[in-house]
């Protein structure tokens, strides 16, 4: 997402024509679908804090090395590499946190998780308004001067490192510990959180044995290569009983990040282009009068290269930031009372229904305030990884979490580039195309199976 700020702040020193800036916008999406298999089968098979620790530190020096790529193409590649590391993380640490919890406090511990995506989107535009106006340039002598957006992406890199560095200090997921038959120390992992939450000895932990009657634990599996151990894992995810559960998860995810994140990415440029009108211009007609890509083109020839982002952007995203992440919180509140499949629904209905009257009404601050709501559907993302947790075995959590958010960051990557061609070619449908998607994600959640009953993972020596 971070892209959305650095490709108009970059678009002069990178040269960046429109086909640069679209693959710029999805190559991070790219490159996290690329990986989403191996950090799901590593998750499952090494651990989910190593996966964590590994994911974040080389996504950290990814973002840093392409602060300083010279030209577009390589800043591109980088950007791929970097979708790839960060993409272990993004779905992983789901299950991480999960498995600390159990069942009746690990909807809501997900879901408050997720807070923290939002609460990125807060820091992302507030970052971008501190430092993208600076006016440095410092030369390197390479053939190019480190300017302000480079410093961005230095600082929008940064809490990969932060977070890193935090984590090293914490244990592995004792469930998973115990799915990979390393009991010893799951018991310690468990006596180091008792020793956390209750400030006694952790030799006081009253548990010596511990019992797990998880189907899997003692099935003995062959020693075969990582590629054909990937095969296998995923195959199991597509057969019975889970190939149903799989199928709809991913048409899920794939359907939310479609819309969401397929009009978040061109959230700024519809800005722009409705700040350039009087209020009473509706949104389509307002876009209208910049549909032309050759005279977009044109334009900037004519005019010199702009690298200036309306400060209406900052404000706009900064707001829509903050209110996502009230509605996360009040998510992780609400969604053991309510139930995971009923938010998804409520939050499908409302967001369409906004969605459709912005392209209906005259006022542009409404039709902010609308399209804001709308870009509420995100945080579907959050209550989606819940029940992902909540419907599969341990050995195949991690698997099933990345495959799931792969499907989505394809939805992401289609989603982007259909939008583009919707709001300038088509914008009169744009929003009757993401209440059709929201119907059949609606019917979806609706025939979404019950999570299995899990027997107890821990029980006390008598």
């Amino acid at each position: 997402m971070g892209m959305m700020f650095i490709i108009p702040a970059a678009v002069c020193d990178l040269e960046l024509d429109l086909t640069a800036k679209g693959v710029l916008a999805s190559i991070s999406f790219l490159g996290v679908v690329s990986s989403s298999h191996l950090w799901g089968f590593l998750a499952d098979t090494k651990g989910r804090r190593n996966v964590l620790l590994i994911s974040m530190i080389l996504g950290f020096l990814t973002s840093l090395l392409s602060s300083i790529a010279p030209s577009a193409w390589l800043f591109i590649l980088v950007r791929y590499f970097n979708g790839f590391f960060i993409g272990g993380a993004s779905a992983v640490i789901y299950a991480y946190v999960g498995e600390f919890h159990n069942n009746i406090y690990r909807p809501k511990v997900v879901s408050w998780i997720a807070t923290f995506v939002a609460l990125g989107n807060v820091m992302l535009p507030a970052l971008s308004w501190m430092i993208l106006p600076l006016d440095f340039k410092i030369d390197l002598h390479l053939g190019y001067e480190f300017k302000s957006w480079r410093l961005l992406v230095i600082c929008i890199g940064s809490p990969s490192l932060l977070f890193a560095i935090g984590l090293y200090f914490l244990p592995e997921s004792p469930k998973c510990l115990l799915s990979l038959k390393e009991c010893d120390k799951a018991l310690e992992a468990l006596k180091k959180m008792y020793a956390c939450n209750t400030g006694k000895d952790p030799e006081s932990f009253p548990i010596s044995k511990i019992i797990w009657d998880e189907k899997g634990l003692e099935e003995k599996h062959e020693k075969t290569g990582i590629l054909k151990s990937i095969v296998n894992q995923t195959i199991s995810l597509f057969k019975f009983p889970y190939l149903t559960k799989t199928l709809m998860v991913c048409l899920l995810q794939f359907g939310t990040f479609a819309s969401s994140s397929g009009l978040y990415m061109w959230f700024p440029e519809i800005l722009n282009d409705i700040e350039q009108y009087s209020s009473n211009n509706p949104m389509c007609e307002a876009l209208a009068n910049h549909s032309s890509i050759a005279t977009k083109e044109t334009r900037i020839e004519n005019e010199g290269c702009s690298d200036s982002i309306n400060n209406a952007v900052y404000e706009s995203s900064l707001i829509i930031g903050s209110v996502l992440a009230a509605v996360y919180m009040i998510i992780g509140s609400i969604i053991t009372v309510v139930g995971g499949k009923n938010l998804l629904i409520l939050f499908f209905i409302i967001t369409s229904a906004c969605g459709i009257a912005a392209q209906l009404i005259e006022s542009s601050l409404l039709i902010k305030i609308l399209i804001g709501v709308f870009l509420m559907a995100s945080s579907c993302v959050g209550i989606i990884n819940t029940v992902v947790v909540e419907l599969y075995p341990t050995h195949l959590r991690g698997m099933a979490l990345a495959i799931s958010l792969m499907a989505g960051r394809c939805g992401a990557v289609a989603g982007s580039y259909i939008t583009g061609q919707l709001i300038y070619k088509l914008c009169d449908f744009t929003f009757y195309v993401f209440g059709l998607d929201h119907l059949i994600l609606i019917i979806t959640t609706f025939l979404l199976p019950a999570p299995p009953h899990l027997n107890k993972m821990i029980e006390p020596m008598t």
